[in-house]
C-alpha cells in the first residue's frame, strides 16, 4: 500500500478538537507508562530559513513519526509524517498547520482538565491570532464556560476574533482594552502571543486561577513575568528536557533562584494523578512548548481515518 499525502483541507474534514483532545490526553498517558518517548525539537538555520524537528513514538499505541517545519520572517510551513509502526515503511506525509493548532489547543484542554478548578467557567485569553482562537476551544471542551475575556494589542483585530470565536463556540465574548481587564476576573488564563516581553501583571491574578502560557518556545522570549511565576503554587510543562531548552517564560525564576527543575512537573505526572490541585485557592500553571509525541497521536489518527474514508493522494512510493 503506497504512502498517501493529505492537505490542510483533508486534516480540517478528518479531526475536531475533541478528538485532539483525547488522543493528546492518551499520549501524556503513555508517556507516564513509560511507552511513549519524545525527541526534543532541534534547530537548524541557513540566512533567510529556520529547519525545525520534532519527533516521536508510542509503544503502546504503535505510533511513530516526525514533524518538520520551516520559518522566515514571512512564513511558515508544516509538514507530519507518519509511519507504520510495525513494518516502518511510510504511511502518510501531512500538511500540519491546522493539525499544529489543534494539538496545542489540546495539550492546553488536558491540562486545564486537570489543574484547573471543576467551577471554572470565566477564560482570559490574551492573544488573538489562530493559535489564540484553537486554545480557547479546547478549554471549552473541558470547562462548562460561559463568557470569554479577550485582549489583543489591535482594537480591530480582537473585535473581530471576539466576534468570530462567540460564534464558534455560541458564548460571550467580550474584547476587552487591557489584559488586565482579561484576566483578573478569569477563572483560566491563556496566554497565545508572539510577545518577548510578559504581556500580564502577575499581581493582577486571583486566587484559584490556572494559566496556560503556550506562545513562548525561546528561551530569549517570555509571556510571564516573575510574580506570576511566584505566585503559582503547582507548575507544569509538557516536557522538562524541551522547556530546558525554549522555555523562556522559566528563565528569570530559574536565574533568581525562585524556581528549581525538580519543582516543575510534567503533564504526563499530572495525567497520571502523580501532581494534582489541593486547593481551590491555589494558582496553577502550564507551560507549554509543543512536543513531536503530540503532532504523532494526532497525525495517527488522520492517517486512520483517511484511510477508511479512501482520502489522500497516493504517493508514488
Amino acid at each position: 500500500m503506497s504512502a498517501i499525502f493529505l492537505r490542510e483541507e483533508d486534516v480540517r474534514q478528518l479531526v475536531n478538537m475533541s478528538d485532539a483532545v483525547k488522543v493528546t490526553e492518551q499520549a501524556f498517558r503513555h508517556l507516564a507508562e513509560g511507552e511513549a518517548f519524545n525527541q526534543s525539537r532541534g534547530r537548524l538555520r541557513t540566512n533567510k530559513v529556520m529547519l525545525h524537528v520534532l519527533a516521536g513514538t508510542d509503544r503502546k499505541a504503535n505510533q511513530l513519526g516526525w514533524k518538520m517545519y520551516t520559518t522566515t520572517r514571512n512564513a511558515a510551513r508544516f509538514l507530519v509524517g507518519i509511519y507504520d509502526g510495525t513494518s516502518g515503511t511510510l504511511e502518510a506525509l501531512i500538511e500540519a498547520d491546522y493539525l499544529g493548532q489543534l494539538r496545542t489547543g489540546a495539550a492546553s484542554g488536558v491540562a486545564t482538565k486537570y489543574l484547573a478548578r471543576e467551577d471554572s467557567e470565566i477564560l482570559g485569553l490574551i492573544g488573538t491570532g489562530l493559535q489564540a482562537r484553537t486554545q480557547a476551544w479546547a478549554i471549552a471542551e473541558v470547562r462548562r464556560l460561559k463568557q470569554i475575556l479577550v485582549y489583543g494589542r489591535n482594537q480591530e483585530r480582537r473585535e473581530t476574533f471576539a466576534r468570530e470565536l462567540s460564534e464558534d463556540l455560541s458564548l460571550e465574548v467580550i474584547p476587552c482594552e487591557t489584559a488586565e481587564q482579561a484576566i483578573e476576573s478569569a477563572d483560566v488564563i491563556v496566554t497565545a502571543t508572539t510577545s518577548q516581553t510578559p504581556v500580564f501583571e502577575g499581581k493582577f491574578l486571583k486566587a484559584g486561577t490556572h494559566i496556560n502560557a503556550v506562545g513562548s518556545n525561546f528561551l530569549k522570549k517570555t509571556e510571564l513575568d516573575l510574580e506570576t511565576v511566584k505566585q503559582a503554587e503547582i507548575i507544569a510543562c509538557d516536557s522538562r528536557d524541551q522547556c530546558r531548552l525554549e522555555a523562556g517564560d522559566f528563565v528569570e525564576a530559574l536565574s533568581q533562584g525562585v524556581l528549581n527543575w525538580e519543582d516543575i512537573a510534567e503533564l504526563s505526572e499530572v495525567v497520571s494523578g502523580k501532581v494534582s490541585r489541593e486547593s481551590a485557592e491555589q494558582i496553577t500553571l502550564f507551560k507549554s512548548v509543543g512536543l513531536g509525541i503530540q503532532d504523532v497521536a494526532l497525525g495517527s489518527l488522520i492517517v486512520e481515518r483517511a484511510r477508511d474514508r479512501r482520502m489522500g493522494v497516493n504517493l508514488p512510493f
